[in-house]
């Protein structure tokens, strides 16, 4: 089986900082790389095209006849598809406000210029959507539910350092994202308690403050994730945080938005949502994370273990393998 995944093109790979769609590239290809490793036979491959031009991509995408899939992991090259020789071909959005409630009107050029045009190519295209709620959005809208299959996003259980006990901040939470208004850390700089680390795009954000821990390299953050009692992650847009899965397979609890929910079990007493209505309570947000810390250092190999059953890449590629096999009977 040869598999050709389509990555932004903007970073090189591997990726050695921020980047969570090249991060899950990255991720699909070494996973993957190391199954056919381990199957007989030479014929099994996975490439990666990584440009930003679409007639390069097109023409290295398409230098590949014998592929058996060609995959699109981002949103913008959803151009390309006409183009593409190979029969079967993937699409994928990590698009953050999809499933907003004013999508259509708020993010009207993403929604003409994309959305619709992923709609306009439905006979030519599956969807490998990651979470539920995106597979409704793309149905209401007409794309052909029988060709969409829903495939969340993972964690590499592999790299991610895992401390069942004692790690180095056990009364400390940490904000990992982007520095950005939409992952909203400059409301929650007044909490002590939160270690922030991300590279700064564009916030109210104040960077000079002791909290900011800077960009951390993927060396770092594999290694340094554990070290924390929980996560906190409180955008006001996400599809499928790849973060948060990160999280749990570090064996950190979780408090979260109600967007960074895709594909989690909600009774679980370590994941917490604060209710959209109290995200600008501080107070309130202070005393849940404070909780939620509690609960979750005292639950880490729970953490562990559910993070392994449900979010592994391992898991998930298995499932991607069949879904392969599966749609090539159907072109």
């Amino acid at each position: 089986m040869k598999i050709v995944l389509i990555a932004p093109g903007f970073k090189p790979l591997p990726p050695q900082g921020w980047g969570a769609v090249e991060s899950i590239v990255w991720d699909y290809y070494t996973v993957l790389s190391k199954k056919f490793e381990n199957t007989r036979g030479n014929n099994n491959q996975v490439v990666i095209v990584n440009r930003t031009n679409p007639i390069e991509i097109v023409r290295e995408a398409n230098s590949h006849p014998d592929a058996d899939v060609v995959h699109i992991m981002y949103d913008d090259y959803i151009v390309v598809v006409p183009y593409l020789t190979c029969p079967l071909i993937f699409y994928t959005s990590h698009f953050a406000y999809l499933t907003h409630p004013r999508f259509e009107t708020q993010y009207a050029h993403y929604y003409r210029n994309i959305f619709m045009r992923v709609i306009e190519y439905s006979p030519k295209i599956f969807l490998m959507v990651i979470s539920d709620q995106i597979f409704q959005k793309y149905t209401e809208h007409g794309f052909p539910p029988q060709r969409m299959s829903v495939l969340q996003n993972g964690a590499r259980e592999d790299v991610f350092q895992y401390k069942p006990i004692a790690p180095l901040h056990p009364g400390k939470s940490i904000y990992l994202a982007k520095i950005e208004e939409r992952k909203a850390q400059y409301l929650y700089q007044s909490i002590p308690s939160i270690d922030f680390v991300g590279n700064y795009a564009s916030s109210q954000f104040d960077t000079r403050s002791p909290q900011y821990l800077g960009e951390w390299d993927k060396p770092k953050l594999y290694q340094s994730m554990t070290e924390y009692a929980n996560l906190v992650l409180l955008s006001d847009g996400e599809a499928d945080p790849l973060v948060v899965k990160e999280a749990l397979m570090a064996g950190l609890g979780l408090v979260i938005s109600s967007c960074c929910t895709a594909n989690l079990d909600l009774s679980k007493p370590f994941i917490t949502v604060v209710p959209n209505g109290k995200l600008g309570d501080v107070e309130y947000v202070k005393g849940v994370i404070e909780q939620n810390r509690k609960v979750s250092l005292a639950m880490r190999d729970e953490i562990r273990a559910y993070a392994l059953r449900e979010f592994s890449w391992d898991r998930i590629t298995d499932k991607y393998l069949l879904w392969i096999e599966y749609y090539s009977r159907l072109v």
